[in-house]
């Protein structure tokens, strides 16, 4: 038996079959060792979890994860324009995917150790970056050129309607935010779950009437009337500063600042330069003085004010001293008081009545121009508001706030139905002082109104002055100072003016 199991091993066929075994046990670990060192082959896929860009690849092949990768970021982006829909490729936003770099990379992670492969830790890298590059100049030429061209709509401002004293109502606007939709857009090329991205479109309100066309429209409103005289008129948004200011003498531009008898407006002037020598609450006999004098518009009341508050026989020349000392208004002055047969107290020169291109022959008593009493206006408007003023720096203590609301309060009182306060709807404030006295001759040759309209498009400080060296006629001036202030009015509320039933709608004669 022992014999036997020798001559067995001995055996050639066993030999041969021992040493082909082998052969196949070491050709199989050599395949299998091949497989695990040699990276990622076109059959092998990516582990669980694996995600390229944000896009799920688990399961695929790394040629098959870039495929799918290239699909999603190749979708179209859906750019919403308020109520319109874009639909837009990427690349024409200036988006670039380098699919062959994120595929390298990829093939590359996939080289690890026999033992890290043997422990089930091989495969490509599961969680790779997105590798891109967006072109801004690309993407800003597109919203430009194919966005912002096509769906912006630029603001319309209201304008002149020929023939009457309102204007157009205008239209709001719309224009592309071009950084902040760059920014969004940018964020959704990159982001494989949103594709769709809603533009910041920037709404324009409707503005008032252009500065340029008032003027135009309220020159074509003077010539209307048939008024062939001396007319300045100076309109401002005490808010903004814009300012509106023009004279004309028979239909012809004139400069401006022209000095005219300033009649009642004056007693703006003695009711600042009251106050500020008044202490509050102010004293009922004082409210009675200054009512009396702004609202019934009374002379007696002014010179009483001036003597008994201001408390001299030249309180005229405080006045004055007042506005142009202090208040640096140059163009306005009082020389006297008001009762007949005052004497005049001191002969004043100033830049406005030295013209000699246009001359008036003002009142040698008081005067003023369009741009001391719509600064003054301003100032008590802005004092009013707690703002700073003009009043308050110079009048320091003197004058407040409270009195400014008081001045302000008073001047709305003053309704007479006519001039500014035909030209607004009913119930619009209109803080306004109006001027006009018969001259020398017994003719009446200026006629003036100057306030303060507060409307829900905005208020405004108006002054006008009109002068006929013949003869004023009191109700065609009127009329047109009224027409003036509509036109004023209706430029600045365009949305408002065919809501209002209040005021006269003027239309310009034959």
């Amino acid at each position: 038996m022992k014999l036997r199991m020798e001559l067995l091993r001995k055996s050639p066929r066993r030999k041969l079959l021992g040493t082909l075994a082998l052969l196949l046990i070491a050709a199989a670990v050599a395949v299998f060792g091949y497989s695990l060192i040699s990276g990622t082959g076109t059959g092998r896929t990516l582990p669980a979890g694996s995600a390229w860009g944000g896009v799920p690849v688990s399961g695929l092949t790394v040629e098959e994860a870039a495929a799918r990768v290239e699909s999603v970021f190749s979708t179209p982006l859906e750019l919403h324009y308020l109520n319109e829909i874009i639909q837009v490729a990427p690349q024409e936003l200036g988006f670039d995917l380098n699919s062959a770099a994120m595929t390298a990379e990829a093939e590359r992670s996939g080289q690890g150790g026999l033992w890290v492969r043997l422990w089930n830790r091989s495969g490509a890298l599961s969680t790779l970056k997105l590798q891109y590059e967006i072109d801004g100049e690309i993407l800003r030429a597109y919203l430009t050129n194919e966005i912002a061209a096509r769906y912006d709509q630029p603001v319309q401002a209201a304008l002149p309607i020929p023939g009457t004293t309102n204007f157009s109502e205008g239209s709001a606007g719309w224009r592309l935010d071009g950084i902040q939709s760059t920014q969004r857009i940018s964020q959704s090329l990159v982001d494989p779950a949103n594709r769709t991205v809603e533009l910041v479109v920037a709404g324009d309100s409707i503005p008032a009437a252009s500065l340029e066309n008032l003027e135009i429209f309220l020159k074509q409103t003077i010539a209307a009337s048939g008024f062939t005289g001396v007319a300045e008129v100076f309109m401002q948004n005490p808010k903004t500063r814009e300012l509106l200011h023009f004279a004309s003498r028979s239909g012809l531009d004139v400069p401006v600042d022209i000095a005219f008898s300033a009649a009642s407006t004056m007693k703006i002037p003695i009711m600042v330069s009251a106050l500020r020598r008044t202490g509050e609450p102010i004293p009922e006999g004082v409210q009675q003085l200054i009512e009396r004098m702004i609202v019934l518009s009374e002379n007696p009341p002014a010179d009483t004010l001036m003597e008994n508050v201001i408390g001299s026989t030249l309180a005229p020349l405080e006045v004055t001293a007042d506005m142009q000392d202090r208040l640096g208004l140059k163009n306005t002055f009082l020389a006297g008081y008001f009762y007949f047969g005052a004497p005049l107290l001191q002969l004043f020169q100033t830049s406005a009545n030295s013209r000699t291109d246009v001359n008036l022959d003002p009142d040698v008593y008081n005067q003023t121009t369009t741009s001391d009493m719509g600064a003054l206006l301003t100032a008590i408007y802005h004092c009013s508001n707690s703002e700073p003023s003009l009043l308050t720096d110079v009048f320091a203590g003197e004058i407040t706030p409270s009195k400014c609301s008081y001045m302000l309060e008073v001047l709305a009182r003053n309704e007479i139905g006519v001039l500014s306060e035909a030209g607004v709807p009913d119930g619009t404030r209109v803080a306004h002082k109006h001027g006009w006295t018969e001259e020398a001759d017994g003719y009446l040759h200026t006629i003036s109104d100057a306030g303060i309209v507060n409307s829900p498009g905005g208020d405004f400080v108006f002054v006008v002055f009109l002068y006929d060296s013949n003869q004023l006629l009191f109700d065609p001036a009127d009329e047109l100072i009224a027409q003036l202030v509509q036109v004023m009015y209706n430029a600045t509320n365009p949305l408002a003016q065919e809501h209002w039933l209040g005021g006269r709608v003027f239309f310009p004669r034959n």
